[in-house]
């Protein structure tokens, strides 16, 4: 039983858990390897200093102790509530967001980010304050498992797609293309709920 599933509400349950990537790992990879390859250098050349290679992989192993502990203490998941995230053992340091109270959900993920599959996730909420999520594996699906779940939130709470569809002859609904998917969005919406791409609200 992990941490979240301890500090669940009642009636509350996990819709998807999200990691920290391998790469917080990539510094202690790149030293292991760095040995074994002198090693094995060594051994051909200089065989009485080929422990040398050996002692660089042995420092690689101790980087990993680190990053090995932070992965297995993180947790971050999305609850038909929450969005909940721990990190750390001694010193834990745990975040949670009510779905209710989301405005803005940002994905930062640079060049490396988008090919390996990792980047920063940002939720803003209400009042302006931010829960930063970094080296998130997946940041976009984590992002589209909480926008589903503010979706089914409030449809629970009883607007129903048909009754979000229908026009408001006292306020008319708004609507424009998504300039990514090209599918229909309120005017006001700062994310595509089909695509889950960042857009710029239109004025008015």
């Amino acid at each position: 039983m992990s941490y979240l599933d301890d500090h669940l509400l009642a009636g509350e349950r996990i819709a998807y858990r999200a990691r920290l990537h391998w790469t917080i790992f990539l510094t202690a990879i790149v030293v292991v390897l760095l040995g074994v390859a002198l090693a094995i250098l060594l051994q051909v050349f200089e065989p009485a200093y080929a422990y040398a290679g050996l002692g660089l992989s042995g420092i690689g192993l101790l980087l990993a102790i680190g990053p090995a502990i932070r992965y297995v203490t993180s947790e971050f998941a999305v609850t038909d509530k929450r969005v909940l995230g721990k990190v750390g053992f001694i010193e834990r340091e745990s975040d949670e967001t009510l779905l209710s109270k989301i405005e803005a959900i940002a994905v930062d993920q640079g060049v490396i980010g988008r090919m390996f599959g990792f980047g920063t996730l940002t939720i803003t909420g209400t009042g302006g304050t931010q829960e930063v999520f970094s080296g998130i594996s997946d940041p976009l699906q984590f992002r589209r498992q909480i926008q589903s779940q503010i979706i089914a939130q409030e449809e629970r709470r009883g607007v129903s797609p048909a009754a979000a569809i229908a026009p408001d002859p006292k306020q008319p609904r708004l609507e424009r293309e998504c300039p990514y998917c090209a599918e229909l969005i309120l005017s006001r919406a700062r994310v595509c709920k089909h695509c889950g791409r960042d857009v710029v609200p239109s004025p008015g």
